[in-house]
């Protein structure tokens, strides 16, 4: 290989990759994640490196990483091994679900409304935990609460629990649940968060191979047009809040939910329809629905119905 900067490579590999991904910005994020874990210094210290500082080991394994990723379709965080979320490192693994951008600014901003409470002792509920990215972010965020998350997978409780140990985060437990089913009796939270399977059968078809063929499809897809879980999760929702004064005095939602992007007027009305109000639907940051959320209207009348 010819001698150059390490941006003259970055670029090189840049080229590749969007042989594989139409998006300009990803491809250049990409190539200095490969690069940042490849050589593990930061692009700051990167910058001002040549090619020739690389060993020949290094370069095999960028050759083998350009395989796996454009060839044959594996996703950039599962040969990296993790992937930053707010303010920690994520570890992956196989076939686990990869924390997307759109959950990222979900979980950034409901920390923003969460520290308007002055360090509150919340509950705070995580359904479809997967690699614990939501749990542990907010439970970073937010010292004094107590995070509780839960999955049906072992393999992604396992995962999580790790990813607690390598961020050393105590303040969160985990628990095997399908939705409500593992929940401790009379464990109520003063909110519920999730990031659930939304994805219909027609729309898992029409997806990227680096999507289809490597995450894990339970975690994506949901039956009646991908609509099952979350209404399983919004039904029984108010009989696992209780009240918050404070939370209600802001208007921070005690049920929020990342959704697909042309499920919010639907997801909208089952919050209504199961005794929610204040209910909004947020787009996320390419302005398409993601997110929605709300407040039980009377959590004890709530709580009778169910």
């Amino acid at each position: 290989m010819k001698i150059g900067t390490i941006e003259a490579l970055r670029h090189s590999i840049e080229k590749k990759l969007a042989q594989k991904y139409d998006d300009p910005i990803l491809c250049t994020q990409y190539s200095w994640w490969i690069l940042e874990a490849l050589t593990k210094q930061k692009k700051e210290q990167l910058i001002a490196r040549s090619i020739d500082d690389l060993s020949e080991e290094q370069l095999n394994q960028l050759d083998t990483w350009m395989l796996r990723l454009v060839d044959k379709s594996e996703p950039l965080q599962y040969i990296i091994g993790h992937t930053p979320f707010l303010d920690i490192t994520i570890l992956l693994e196989i076939p686990t679900l990869i924390p997307r951008p759109e959950t990222e600014e979900m979980c950034a901003n409901l920390i923003e409304q969460l520290q308007k409470l002055n360090n509150q002792k919340l509950t705070i509920l995580d359904i479809g935990t997967g690699t614990g990215c939501i749990a542990l972010s907010l439970a970073h965020a937010l010292p004094n609460a107590q995070v509780y998350a839960t999955d049906i997978s072992d393999a992604a409780l396992k995962l999580a629990q790790t990813n607690a140990e390598q961020n050393k985060i105590k303040n969160v437990t985990f628990i095997k649940s399908d939705v409500y089913k593992g929940i401790p009796s009379g464990l109520t939270f003063d909110l519920i968060v999730s990031n659930p399977p939304y994805i219909s059968k027609t729309e898992w078809d029409n997806l990227d191979d680096s999507v289809t063929q490597w995450e894990d499809r339970i975690a994506l897809i949901a039956d009646d047009k991908g609509l099952a879980i979350i209404k399983r999760i919004v039904k029984k929702a108010p009989a696992f809040l209780h009240e918050n004064k404070e939370m209600a005095r802001l208007n921070i939602a005690q049920l929020i939910l990342e959704v697909g992007h042309t499920q919010g007027p639907s997801v909208a009305k089952l919050l209504e329809n199961a005794g929610f109000d204040a209910i909004t639907i947020k787009k996320d940051l390419e302005g398409k629905d993601r997110v929605v959320a709300g407040r039980v209207k009377d959590v004890a009348v709530q709580q009778k119905k169910t």
